[in-house]
């Protein structure tokens, strides 16, 4: 079973234009992670809610535990606000017919990745090439929010031990990789407006600090 997981918090300007992008019938679970007031979702749609903000990690982990109770095959991540092309992350479902995870590269998409911030592009490829050469992943981005996985790849991960915050996803595929699982890769759009939710640049260089631990740990 196919499923699309989409974390948010305070997106309620785009979440609607989120969920219309998707196809009919595909089992869709919301995390609401502490929106004041709190997101709403039509009916179909499995709304998760944290009574408080969380993280963003956390709100993946809900959202994949839930997703793999129901008995999820391939999940794919989706952001509330719209930055990555919805079309783009639902493709990755098809990359996993060869792969346990499939990531979304803004690298490969047609601008290149020119629409990242530079500040943001010179540490997303710095860190990608660090854990290419320490874990031998092949990938041209390893710092992307768009990402699908197979459900038998999150299940061999213990979700619970990872962190509530945007390290979480650096953990997960550092995990992954020290483990053997396999990778593969697809273009995916993305944009920079005003409606797109973007950390400050303090917190950018604490999730640069813990990705290199992460990557020099191999956990």
């Amino acid at each position: 079973m196919r499923v699309a997981v989409i974390v948010g918090l305070n997106v309620h300007a785009t979440l609607p234009a989120v969920l219309a992008a998707l196809p009919p019938g595909l089992p869709t679970f919301v995390v609401d992670d502490g929106s004041a007031p709190p997101l709403t979702a039509p009916a179909g749609v499995t709304l998760l809610r944290h009574a408080q903000n969380r993280g963003y990690g956390a709100a993946q982990r809900t959202g994949y535990q839930a997703a793999l109770a129901a008995g999820a095959t391939r999940i794919a991540l989706v952001h509330g606000d719209g930055q990555y092309d919805v079309g783009d992350v639902l493709a990755l479902l098809d990359a996993l017919d060869d792969a346990d995870v499939a990531l979304g590269s803004r690298f490969l998409a047609a601008d290149g990745g020119a629409v990242i911030p530079s500040w943001r592009r010179l540490g997303n490829r710095a860190l990608t090439a660090y854990a290419r050469r320490r874990l031998g992943i092949q990938a041209t981005e390893l710092h992307t929010g768009a990402r699908a996985f197979r459900g038998e790849a999150l299940r061999a991960l213990a979700l619970d031990e990872l962190s509530d915050d945007y390290v979480f996803d650096q953990q997960v595929l550092v995990r992954l990789a020290v483990a053997g699982f396999r990778f593969t890769e697809r273009p995916a759009r993305a944009r920079y407006d005003a409606s797109v939710q973007s950390i400050s640049l303090w917190r950018s260089i604490r999730y640069g600090l813990g990705c290199v631990r992460v990557i020099r740990r191999g956990y």
